[in-house]
């Protein structure tokens, strides 16, 4: 899952839990004049923190949320504020907000409605992904093959991920380098292939027949 953090994140609780739970994510601010730019796939949720609160906030957003729907963005969106009555949390939902969380709140709170908003997906994921001779737990970051099984780290299973849910299908280097670093990480192309190398390594310790191959010119795919 890739989650799309907008605006304020002086709460420093919200990044680390969604590294706890093996969540990536991508922090931008809130919008001004230019359009918010959501590339389509890339993310599963988006969560908008603002620092005002009450009314302001309600005021803030109402404006601000019709506009980011008009730019594009489709994906289901939490809105974090402080301290919303329940006519102004009516207001943000009606505005196009998806559920909204209003602080003080439980980090697990957080988690537990980014997790159900991923969930609304046209088609739900399993959490176990099977493709020949592997099984993918996505839950406990481990690969399993014939001689055994393996811990993942998050980037090794985010690319493993994305081979079992496109299994025989070439996947452009730059979707990978979006899914699995993000959109405006500035890693090096190198980084993909040297990931790819330890996710080979680790498929031949647990015994795998499972090959991922490289389309030149083109991306890579798993054959499994």
């Amino acid at each position: 899952m890739r989650v799309l953090l907008i605006g304020a994140t002086e709460n420093e609780k919200i990044p680390q839990a969604l590294r706890h739970d093996h969540i990536l994510f991508d922090h931008i601010p809130l919008p001004g004049t230019e359009p918010l730019l959501c590339p389509e796939g890339l993310y599963d949720v988006a969560v908008l923190l603002t620092d005002s609160v009450g009314k302001a906030a309600a005021q803030q957003l109402t404006a601000l949320l019709p506009s980011l729907r008009e730019d594009g963005m489709s994906v289901p969106l939490l809105i974090v504020a402080a301290h919303l009555s329940a006519r102004d949390r009516i207001l943000v939902l009606d505005a196009g907000a998806d559920d909204v969380l209003t602080q003080p709140f439980l980090i697990g709170e957080l988690l537990a409605r980014v997790r159900a908003l991923s969930r609304r997906s046209p088609v739900l994921q399993p959490r176990l992904l099977q493709a020949g001779d592997l099984s993918l737990d996505r839950g406990h970051c481990m690969l399993q093959g014939p001689k055994g099984e393996v811990r993942l780290s998050c980037k090794e299973m985010q690319l493993i991920e994305l081979f079992l849910l496109h299994t025989g299908q070439v996947l452009p280097r730059e979707t990978l380098r979006q899914k699995v670093w993000g959109i405006d990480s500035e890693s090096a192309y190198n980084a993909i292939e040297v990931y790819l190398s330890l996710v080979r390594r680790k498929l031949r310790a647990i015994g795998s027949n499972a090959q991922i191959h490289a389309e030149r010119g083109v991306g890579y795919y798993i054959e499994a």
